[in-house]
């Protein structure tokens, strides 16, 4: 069974609660990510994203944690990959936190779930191709082992 440390972004970018909007805008644009964990003292707290950033300055809020995001779970890395998809479609969550004992592990966003389910859907392409091209062989196998051709070619 998949679990989500396998699929999960482990470079997390971060960024305290007490930042500023626009220091936490040129961080996302420096480190070309659409979202930033917000932490206090190393702990997360939320996640903001672009959009949170834009509506905070256009409110005029200045501070990270007056704009930050409360909408995102929290998962063990040890999580099934399939209860986080689930939540994904029933709770209409797109970020989950990956923490273990109070420390921030990874993230894991609606894009690295996407990506693994094509990466699945991909080899499950490449087992069915497999295994028809293996019948295929084994059909024409014994096609030839039981057929009239064989005794005219063998003699």
């Amino acid at each position: 069974m998949l679990k989500v440390a396998n699929v999960m972004t482990k470079n997390v970018v971060t960024i305290d609660r007490a930042a500023t909007l626009v220091k936490c805008a040129k961080l996302m644009a420096s480190k070309s990510v659409s979202s930033l964990v917000v932490t206090d003292k190393r702990m997360p707290l939320a996640v903001i994203r672009e959009n949170d950033v834009i509506n905070g300055i256009i409110s005029k809020k200045a501070r990270v944690i007056d704009a930050m995001s409360r909408e995102f779970l929290i998962v063990p890395p040890s999580a099934n990959f399939q209860e986080v998809t689930k939540a994904l479609r029933e709770k209409k969550i797109k970020k989950f936190l990956v923490v273990e004992k109070g420390k921030l592990l990874g993230l894991l966003t609606e894009t690295d779930i996407i990506e693994a389910t094509r990466d699945f859907t991909r080899l499950h392409q490449i087992m069915q191709e497999i295994i028809l091209a293996v019948f295929g062989l084994a059909t024409a196998f014994f096609l030839f082992y039981f057929s009239p051709l064989k005794v005219a070619v063998f003699g």
